[in-house]
């Protein structure tokens, strides 16, 4: 068993612009890149091994021949062949539309899937940059309707301003929009599954809006206003070692800052789970057990099996910034 890293999942959206080509190195820059998909296994968007033995094969074939040794023996009984959780990097030109998400019992009525909470890590926001977390107030199912019939639902959005280093956790059934001027990174459990409620008006490149979900929206929402500081967490950029970002029953998410020669040894005996790491700063070197080294760059992410117990982090200049996610 090896760290697994994987090709690009490149998505043009109508909100998306040059950052991920800039922070992953891409060259030449592509624009209007919202999403790159760092490790998947939703349908259509299998990632591919892009390093090792494994090279060219979809995740989910590597797992199915060796099941629990890459997601953990307890995940592969409940998901077999399936990640339960999405990686992405998101970059946002424009304002992405106002949406919602269904938790696990409603996305599995309707859809036969997982529902979806997520969380974000705030990698580079410009000045004035702002997102939506929750209602400013509590408000009825008639009165949401109401007011996305009359072009008013942003008066009653929470919107919060943006800068490096926040994190904000967005449960299944918490209303929320990316602003413009962000970028990002997403951890969530494996579902493709969105209801948007608020597209601003925009026009694709058809000329059509894009296609809103009111009605399926209203089974899913939370009406009520949660305290802000259950959805927003401030993190020093000089950090230590490890900061919890967030930890509850879908993923744990740890934000880890090393430091060139200040190598730390990473021990997972009693942890049943596989653990993904996403740099969004310096470059650094996994080291096994055996000796082998992977090199993981900013913008890079990396899936380390299960059934590798422990393994070595050695940033190779300056200061790495991972993020640290397992189950």
């Amino acid at each position: 068993m090896y760290p697994l890293k994987f090709k690009n999942i490149l998505k043009e959206v109508i909100w998306g612009g040059e950052k991920i080509s800039v922070f992953k190195g891409i060259s030449p820059i592509r624009q209007s890149i919202g999403e790159s998909w760092e490790i998947s296994t939703v349908p259509n968007y299998v990632s591919i091994v892009s390093n090792g033995e494994w090279q060219g094969l979809p995740l989910t074939e590597v797992i199915e021949k060796h099941k629990g040794k890459i997601t953990g023996e307890k995940i592969y009984q409940r998901y077999k062949n399936e990640l339960p959780l999405l990686f992405k990097i998101l970059d946002t030109k424009d304002h992405c539309s106002v949406q919602v998400h269904p938790d696990d019992e409603l996305a599995g009525k309707r859809h036969s899937c997982n529902g979806k909470t997520e969380v974000w890590y705030v990698i580079d926001a410009e000045a004035d940059a702002t997102l939506v977390s929750g209602f400013s107030k509590s408000i009825s199912v008639e009165e949401y309707k109401k007011r996305i019939e009359e072009n008013a639902l942003e008066e009653v959005l929470m919107y919060h301003p943006v800068k490096a280093g926040d994190v904000f956790f967005i449960p299944a059934g918490h209303i929320h929009a990316i602003g413009k001027g962000i970028l990002l990174a997403e951890i969530q459990q494996s579902s493709d599954i969105t209801y948007r409620v608020y597209d601003y008006g925009r026009k694709n490149a058809d000329g059509n809006c894009r296609e809103l979900h009111i009605d399926e929206s209203v089974d899913a929402l939370n009406f009520s206003v949660q305290p802000a500081n259950e959805l927003k967490q401030e993190t020093a950029l000089i950090a230590s070692n490890s900061i919890e970002l967030a930890d509850c029953e879908f993923f744990t998410v740890r934000l880890l800052t090393v430091k060139v020669k200040e190598k730390i040894e990473k021990d997972y005996r009693n942890l049943d789970s596989f653990i993904v790491y996403m740099c969004i700063e310096g470059v650094c070197e996994l080291i096994t057990g055996n000796g082998e080294k992977t090199l993981l760059k900013q913008g890079e992410s990396v899936l380390i099996p299960a059934c590798m117990e422990s393994f070595e982090i050695n940033p190779v200049s300056g200061e790495t910034r991972l993020i640290e996610c397992y189950l």
